[in-house]
């Protein structure tokens, strides 16, 4: 069971994400009809630790095994999603990655992968090209560029 429950005030999740950096590139994705990006990852189950469920996500996504280098940030988002208009309170978790097979790079800078019949778009795109595009959390433009950084706790409220 996902660590994820509805309220009629909004949705509550605790969730991790991955940050996979290859060349001055980060790894985003975009899913069907949303217009807005974000770094692959998802919710953590009841009992599960965090480190265990980055690496889960990362292989329903991508079929990929990863190792954990080392934790970024905590971060407290409250946010109404653009789509289903419904207000969030979520916890996530940020890991920095490292993959075990190099040869996930081959795949080019754009690849579509179909995740249970939902299918995600995934890009390599430089540190630069990020400040134009919709990502979200907002702050991981901004902190992109300090990945040998203490872990940080950062708020976000939109």
């Amino acid at each position: 069971m996902d660590s994820s429950f509805k309220t009629a005030e909004g949705r509550f999740n605790y969730r991790v994400a991955g940050l996979i950096v290859h060349d001055e590139k980060l790894l985003i994705m975009n899913d069907e009809n949303q217009p807005y990006y974000y770094v692959p990852g998802g919710r953590v189950k009841l009992h599960e630790k965090s480190e265990d469920a980055i690496r889960r996500e990362i292989k329903e996504e991508l079929s990929l095994e990863v190792n954990i280098k080392r934790m970024l940030w905590v971060n407290e988002n409250f946010f109404e999603e653009a789509t289903l208009k419904e207000k969030f309170h979520e916890i996530c978790f940020f890991y920095l990655l490292e993959l075990q097979d190099e040869e996930f790079y081959v795949r080019g800078n754009e690849f579509s992968v179909n995740e249970e019949g939902k299918i995600h778009t995934y890009y390599w795109k430089s540190f630069e090209d990020l400040i134009d595009l919709n990502v979200y959390p907002e702050f991981l433009k901004r902190n992109l560029k300090e990945l040998d950084q203490p872990i940080k706790h950062i708020v976000e409220k939109r």
